[in-house]
Formats: C-alpha cells, structure tokens, sequence
C-alpha cells in the first residue's frame, strides 16, 4: 500500500474532527455575542473610509480588549452607529451601498442591546436579518430583471473590459488582455475635449468569448439572488435550507471576482445569524465563508496579470 494510502484515513479523520469541533464551537457561542464580534471585527477591516469612524473602531476595539463586557452595552453600538451616521450624511454622494447595510446592522445592534432579555434580543437579530436579507436579494433582482441593459449582458461584458477589478478574472477566463486594453484606449479617446464622436456615441471592440461570460454571469447572478430571497421569504425549515445553501454560493462565487469585500461579511453575518440555531453545520460554513473572504483579499489579481 503506497504512503498516500496509509495517510488518508488518517487525513480524513482530522478532517471530521476539525469540522465537528468547528461545529460544537458555533453551538456553544451565544448567538448576541458572536454576532456582535463578528459584526466588532468587520467594523475594524471593512470600516467607513473616514476618520472619525477609523478612530471610533479603534477605540471601540481598545475598549473590548480591555473590557470584553462592554460589547454587550447599548452605548458601545450607539457610539460606533453614530459615528457610522455621521459619515453616511457628511459622505453620502461616495459611500458604497452594501455601506447603507452595515450602517443599518450597527444600529439593530444598538436597538438589541437596548432589551435585557436575551430571548428578545435574539428576536430581533433573527426578524431583521431574515428581512434584510429578503429585502436585498429580492430589490436586487427586481432592478436587474427591469433593466434592459443588465438583461443584455452589456453591464458585465463592459466591467471585463473597463473595469480593473475584473481584468484579472477576464484574463483567466480567456480574455485576450489586449481588448480590455483596446477598450480602455478607446474610451479614454471618447473622454478626451479633442474627440469628437459621430452622434455622440462609442463603439468600442469585443469578443464572442467576453459576450458569453457577460450572459453567464448576468443570469447567475440575477436568478441566484431572486432565488435566494424568495426562499427565505416562506420561513420552512426546507426552503430555509435552500436558501442557505445558496447564499453560502453566492458568496463563496461572488466576492473572488468582485472585490466588495465588506458586502459578503455583512451578508455572512446575517445567513449566520439565521442559521446558527437551526442549522449548525450551515452556520459552521458561514464560519469557513468569512475565512475565505478574508483569503479573497490576496493580490491573486496582480499576480494573474503579471503571468
């Protein structure tokens, strides 16, 4: 027998017992304080881009460390929900939308810990995680499904062209790097005050190949998320289920190409937040699923482009 052979039983058998450890640790945590860690974390990696909110996080960090109780107090998520407000109307013309979500989430923490009743603190985690997540995917999906230009694939086929964020994964699907070159020149051209197009309009060049990833992904991720929130809509254990399984798709697929890394962990936090009673080896995914996006933040990009 080869020494592979011989090693993996043995393999398989850490394996399980890495798993089932991960998934008593996730039953054992109370659901209001590992959300709150969670929710404590993302704060301090995926911030506002703002320096009064920088210097709240880190203050609001300095606190747990010293005092992890404090995470606990209404005042400690009323400070950083604040903070997380202000930037919002200071900043509103540049903040991201997944931003909007976060900011909602801060003060849903802040309302939750306002109760001393942990059943009732639960409640309100599990109702406004379920209708955030409802209300997102299904928004989501209606906008997409009424634009004629997101039905077409031309918004996905224009991001792997002009978009930086995804000319790695244009090039790793078999995009020549020189079309999205030829793309960039050609719009910079049509920007220029010493253009002067005919009709006003740019016709920049393609690929059958660019066209076919656009409809793909197009289609993926419109009927994922209509899928996913009409799911979570019915409130059974089956369609729950489903729905879990494929919001852990959605963004284990999603935020490799798309970089919007603070979008996955909010959307983590609240699949988690729904499945951690109910489901614990789902809930122990979503554990794997906030490994992975901070994983997702590895320059695989440039080192794609520079092969």
């Amino acid at each position: 027998m080869s020494e592979v052979a011989r090693e993996w039983p043995s393999w398989l058998n850490r394996t399980k017992s890495a798993a089932q450890a991960l998934i008593d640790f996730v039953q054992r945590c109370d659901l209001v304080d590992l959300i709150g860690v969670l929710t404590l974390f993302m704060v301090l990696i995926f911030p506002f881009p703002h320096w009064l909110f920088y210097i709240t996080g880190d203050l609001a960090l300095l606190l747990f460390l010293v005092y992890p109780r404090a995470i606990r107090s209404a005042l400690f998520w009323f400070v950083l929900s604040l903070a997380a407000t202000f930037v919002v109307i200071v900043d509103w013309h540049a903040v991201d939308n997944h931003k909007y979500l976060f900011l909602y989430w801060l003060w849903i923490l802040c309302f939750c810990h306002l109760l001393a009743e942990p059943p009732r603190q639960r409640h309100i985690l599990l109702v406004n995680a379920r209708f955030f997540l409802c209300f997102v995917f299904l928004a989501s999906a209606a906008q997409k499904f009424a634009s004629p230009t997101y039905r077409s694939g031309e918004m996905f086929e224009y991001y792997l062209y002009a978009d930086s964020r995804f000319t790695a994964f244009a090039k790793l699907i078999g995009i020549d790097p020189s079309v999205p070159d030829a793309v960039q020149k050609r719009i910079a051209l049509f920007r220029s005050p010493y253009s002067k197009p005919i009709d006003n309009e740019l016709e920049l060049p393609g690929t059958d190949r660019a066209r076919v990833a656009a409809l793909i992904l197009t289609w993926w991720d419109a009927a994922l998320q209509l899928l996913i929130g009409m799911m979570l809509l019915f409130r059974l254990r089956a369609t729950d289920q489903a729905a879990h399984v494929l919001l852990l798709l959605f963004i284990f697929t999603t935020y490799l190409p798309a970089p919007v890394f603070g979008f996955g962990w909010i959307l983590a936090i609240m699949g988690l937040t729904l499945a951690k009673q109910n489901f614990p080896k789902i809930a122990a995914v979503y554990m794997i699923a906030f490994v992975a996006i901070i994983f997702y933040q590895l320059p695989w990009r440039e080192w794609v482009l520079a092969t």
